[in-house]
């Protein structure tokens, strides 16, 4: 069954303890092409990482956990001190399906160290700090996820030499279903991957980036049909680069079998999920439950610009 919507708890600051949330993300065009300087288009979406912080005797360690990843720790210690804080880590993202789960982690853990000191820090710097803890899970990260984690909304990306260039991008409401295949996918192999067959693939890559880059109008006024046929593209073309599983493109064949006018694999590949474009989603949960495929709707979650 999939869980209800999560609620996105208000920023809490107490004596001895502190607590934040960051969201989890689809990419909505844009998977492998931006770590090779394509733009890449983003959402951050209505699940993600809760982080709370309480004072403790000893060592900093992890108090509780929806997850056990021997990473964890090291992951959290590139930001907080080695003395001293108890952490709890809630979330509601599928980890490791490419939805963000580290980035939220991320985002989540440099608010709640913030609010803990009675600090506020702008965007760049929860993205740079962000940025540290991510490379723990991931080696060298785009930074698509922790940007827009960290920003909300929708983004438009492109990681230049002189550092990443992160563009809010407006977004209409979107009717959006993520079918979960229940394997987790892992983003170093599949970059690796990509890499080891460039520069053969690197006309797909390019064409991936120009759709993201053409889309943004359609983002804006909610052009499903547009949409949904650029979703249809960039899957294919992501089948192309070699990140697609046959796992993966059954979902997205059910999905559009079951009303959605677009669907892709969101992330990495290799595993994960598949974000479908679907204006009247009863029809597809229904076909995915009885498929025995965890379904569940998201929501934009909304932008934190200022």
């Amino acid at each position: 069954m999939a869980a209800s919507p999560p609620v996105a708890p208000e920023p809490v600051v107490a004596s001895g303890s502190a607590l934040a949330f960051a969201p989890g993300k689809l990419i909505l065009f844009g998977e492998h092409a931006v770590v090779y300087g394509h733009p890449a288009v983003a959402l951050a979406v209505d699940r993600g990482t809760t982080v709370s912080l309480v004072a403790v005797d000893g060592p900093t360690r992890i108090v509780a956990a929806d997850v056990e990843d021997p990473r964890l720790l090291p992951a959290l210690c590139t930001i907080l001190p080695s003395e001293g804080l108890g952490v709890t880590l809630r979330s509601t993202l599928p980890v490791g399906r490419g939805m963000g789960s580290s980035a939220a982690l991320a985002v989540a853990l440099v608010r709640a160290w913030a609010r803990w000191q009675g600090r506020s820090l702008d965007l760049d710097e929860i993205h740079q700090a962000g940025f540290q803890v991510e490379r723990v899970f991931h080696g060298n990260p785009s930074g698509v996820d922790h940007a827009v984690s960290a920003r909300g909304g929708a983004v438009c990306y492109w990681r230049r030499p002189p550092g990443p260039e992160i563009r809010a991008v407006p977004v209409a409401p979107l009717p959006l279903v993520v079918l979960d295949t229940g394997r987790a996918g892992d983003t170093g192999v599949q970059v690796a991957g990509v890499a080891s067959r460039r520069p053969g693939v690197d006309p797909l890559l390019a064409a991936i980036g120009a759709l993201a880059l053409a889309q943004l109008p359609a983002l804006a006024q909610g052009d499903l049909p547009s949409l949904g046929a650029a979703m249809r593209e960039n899957h294919r073309l992501l089948q192309g680069i070699g990140v697609s599983t046959p796992a993966l493109d059954a979902l997205v064949a059910l999905a559009l079998a079951h009303g959605a006018l677009g669907a892709k694999l969101a992330g990495a590949g290799g595993g994960g999920v598949v974000v479908a474009l679907v204006p009247e989603p009863g029809p597809l949960l229904a076909a995915a439950a009885a498929a025995g495929v965890d379904a569940f709707p998201v929501g934009v979650h909304p932008s934190q610009e200022r």
